[in-house]
């Protein structure tokens, strides 16, 4: 779901793995439920400790993000560690990170990416922080698109060609073809079809 949220997903993935070569957690709206699109890459035997003792919820680093919005090293955040959470986290290379934590529509939203082998710098935490900032724009924020423009993708997703799309709307073809072109700019998409794509995936017609 997430990979049609996101333009360039694995390339962006792969990217958060340079700064966080230990993993990292990307979890978008996040309730007592749990979050509604969540990616993590941190270790397989990490994150099975973690939920059988259901630690989210007593991880001072996740406690933080409860109460704020914004960016911190995990060393910086000085939430008792009640559980030992964090020195059992490094065993498994998870010594060293930052969290980011992001409210839109009263949402929340939030980022944990981990090494095992030095602090990030400020410049890592800004470039990240603004990456995530446009991802919770893009998941979690509502359509910038028209009705015009979401109609045209509603007919596209139903499977009409331009011309159909044209004589149903009323408009000329040049006229439909235009809005095509500003929903992809706007969606960041390649194509009609990918532009389908992110829309349906982020509810964009329901």
């Amino acid at each position: 779901m997430l990979s049609n949220m996101i333009p360039n997903y694995d390339q962006e993935m792969e990217r958060l793995l340079g700064w966080g070569p230990s993993g990292f957690v990307l979890a978008f709206n996040v309730t007592f439920r749990g979050p509604e699109h969540l990616h993590s890459t941190y270790p397989k035997d990490w994150q099975t400790i973690y939920q059988n003792r259901n630690y989210f919820f007593l991880d001072p680093i996740n406690f933080w993000t409860f109460t704020n919005s914004g960016q911190k090293r995990w060393s910086e955040i000085k939430i008792p560690d009640m559980r030992g959470i964090l020195p059992e986290a490094s065993k498994f290379g998870l010594s060293y990170g930052a969290i980011f934590s992001r409210k839109r529509q009263d949402k929340k939203s939030l980022l944990s990416v981990a090494r095992a082998d030095r602090e990030l710098t400020d410049t890592e935490i800004e470039v990240i922080g603004a990456k995530f900032d446009s991802w919770v724009d893009m998941v979690v924020g509502g359509p910038s698109l028209t009705d015009g423009e979401l109609e045209v993708l509603r007919y596209l997703k139903d499977g009409l060609g331009q011309a159909e799309i044209a004589d149903r709307l009323g408009l000329s073809e040049s006229a439909v073809k235009q809005r095509c072109i500003r929903a992809c700019a706007k969606l960041d998409a390649k194509t009609r079809t990918q532009a389908v794509a992110i829309a349906v995936a982020r509810n964009y017609f329901s």
